[in-house]
């Protein structure tokens, strides 16, 4: 057997082995899902502002912006109200199951990057009894409604995927829908 025909057998059998096994962990997954809805009260809010790195970028840009014209003024302060690009803002919150917030269920981790136009990656993480779901998704600056999608978690919720929404609740609270399908029982 020639080495290139040996390399043809061995390229066609590591395809046919990797294409194989997702099929197959795929059709023992159990597809349960289940919808929870947790209440959550703001614990800590952390905003960072990165200004002087936006001033270090707009000096030594390749670009050759000038300050200006993107967010600086003459006096070289920020003109208009941010967040602006490269901010960051660390949420943490206490899950409640109800809204009287009478049975705590867990806790919530929200990590914000703003971009253009006010808006923001969050990451977020909530910290339930059965385990942790992560989540993810844009969130314009002030939203008091936005959709995360479910990109996975752990334990009973290793695998997960779904949506996340997030509406206004009475006294300062935030009410998050969970839906997440792909869990196992």
């Amino acid at each position: 057997m020639t080495r290139r025909v040996f390399i043809w057998f061995l390229s066609a059998a590591i395809v046919l082995l990797v294409t194989g096994l997702p099929v197959t962990a795929a059709s023992g997954a159990s597809q349960a899902s289940q919808k929870l809805t947790v209440y959550a009260v703001p614990a800590t809010v952390q905003f960072m502002n990165h200004a002087d790195d936006r001033l270090r970028g707009m000096s030594t840009n390749p670009f050759n912006l000038k300050a200006e014209a993107v967010i600086i003024d003459a006096g070289g302060k920020e003109k208009g109200n941010g967040p602006f690009p490269g901010d960051d803002v660390l949420y943490a919150f206490k899950l409640y199951s109800d809204a009287k917030r009478s049975k705590p269920v867990g806790t919530a981790m929200f990590t914000c990057y703003y971009e253009f136009k006010k808006r923001a990656t969050c990451d977020s993480y909530f910290d339930l009894a059965n385990g942790l779901v992560l989540a993810s998704g844009q969130v314009p600056f002030g939203a008091t409604h936005f959709t995360l999608a479910v990109t996975g978690g752990t334990k009973a919720y290793f695998g997960a995927l779904g949506q996340v929404d997030s509406v206004p609740a009475a006294g300062n609270a935030q009410r998050f829908d969970l839906r997440v399908t792909g869990t196992q029982k």
